[in-house]
């Protein structure tokens, strides 16, 4: 058997294989001159689920109540919204909205101070981890410049025969998701995707090299439904 000395063996530094993330830094959420606009959700099953949007604003942050119940009031207005509603469960609720400036770390949330509104469907709801995806495009490529929304509380009714997502659902979901966009500017915020700084890494799977970035943000060009098919956050699960 040989024997190899211990002071002839390198230190080294094991790598998750799995992790698709290999650039990301701990720490708390920072991007300039950005703001997180949180869309509240109460879900049938007594959980609450959040779409955390990012909002670019110019000059000092000047976040208030007001501008939470405007948004939540533009989201919730006019024909896209009333169409939409009628396929959302009785059974939840969207319940408000929040803001919170991450120009610098720790600032404290703003909230709503809107009734929560019901769904207007009656015929159950959904599973709490079943969602209709919207992605948020911007005017570049790649997984880092696209964003996703999903749209929890949908009832039964809008799911169609082959486990699909319903026509009917699928064109009020995209009059909806084309009214974010312009729910947010009234109050100054442009939508925006969030990206945090990230420290440079290569590719474990492929190889490639990824640069060092800063923090920085890219603006949502189009909100539209995914597809037709379920999603699902996993971390919103049965637990």
């Amino acid at each position: 058997m040989r024997v190899v000395k211990l002071s002839d063996l390198e230190q080294f530094t094991a790598v998750n294989l799995l992790s698709e993330d290999l650039g990301v830094i701990g720490g708390p959420v920072i991007v300039p001159s950005c703001a997180q606009v949180v869309l509240r959700w109460n879900l049938s099953s007594g959980k609450v689920g959040h779409n955390v949007l990012y909002g670019r604003y110019s000059g000092a942050f000047a976040g208030t109540v007001g501008q939470c119940n405007a948004i939540m009031t533009a989201l919730t207005s006019g024909g896209a919204w009333t169409a939409l509603n009628n396929l959302l469960s009785t059974g939840g609720s969207f319940a408000g909205v929040d803001i919170r400036n991450v120009n610098v770390k720790d600032q404290p949330i703003i909230s709503s101070t809107n009734a929560p509104i019901a769904g207007a469907d009656a015929t159950g709801a959904m599973p709490s981890e079943v969602a209709a995806c919207i992605t948020l495009r911007t005017a570049k490529a790649g997984r880092a410049n696209r964003g996703r929304l999903y749209l929890p509380n949908l009832a039964i009714s809008s799911a169609s025969p082959g486990n699909v997502i319903a026509g009917a659902t699928m064109t009020a979901l995209t009059n909806w998701a084309n009214t974010i966009i312009g729910a947010l500017a009234p109050s100054g915020y442009v939508l925006v995707i969030g990206q945090k700084a990230r420290a440079a890494y290569t590719s474990p799977k492929t190889g490639t090299h990824f640069d060092q970035r800063d923090a920085t943000s890219e603006t949502v060009t189009q909100c539209t439904p995914r597809d037709n098919h379920w999603d699902s956050q996993r971390r919103r699960g049965l637990k």
